[in-house]
């Protein structure tokens, strides 16, 4: 791995990976599930490690079902996913494939929530932290997508403390 101040890299490819990885949260938590899978290679692979389980891989037309019906439960349930993606670090980036980590805090949050002057942590569960991983390939159309990624997840539920 080169060192992190190296700026012997495509400085467009870089903007262009920085870009994919915000678009990844943003599309994702405003149901824009049609943009969203935009995101990904034809046959994307997620594999998503909870803290105390064995991890599960999903891929292809697996995988869009899965995180389909995952975000249409939240919408039938009025929870709105919020994704802060923090320290996004660029691991790798060749002509063609980059990899790229960033810590995630994952919070559903009802949206009931949204209208009250106080919120806690009861009306505000944080469900997650995390670190993402994502492999990312430059197609023949330039264009940077996501082939596949892993989430790991530090902690699955964070519960309010009792005040």
């Amino acid at each position: 791995m080169d060192h992190p101040g190296n700026t012997d890299f495509d400085v467009k490819d870089r903007l262009a990976i920085i870009n994919l990885c915000n678009a990844y949260a943003s599309h994702f938590d405003k149901n824009e599930l049609t943009s969203w899978f935009t995101l990904f290679t034809d046959n994307p692979t997620c594999i998503i490690c909870l803290s105390d389980e064995p991890p599960v891989t999903v891929v292809g037309d697996a995988f869009k079902n899965l995180l389909s019906k995952y975000r249409g439960a939240m919408v039938d349930t009025g929870i709105q996913p919020l994704h802060l993606d923090t320290n996004l670090n660029i691991l790798e980036q060749s002509g063609q494939h980059s990899t790229a980590e960033a810590y995630v805090m994952y919070m559903p949050l009802e949206i009931a929530a949204f209208n009250m002057t106080e919120k806690t942590l009861m009306e505000t569960r944080v469900t997650g932290t995390a670190r993402y991983t994502w492999d990312l390939v430059k197609a023949k159309d330039k264009i940077w997508r996501i082939d596949s990624y892993k989430i790991a997840y530090f902690q699955k539920v964070v519960e309010p403390s009792a005040v």
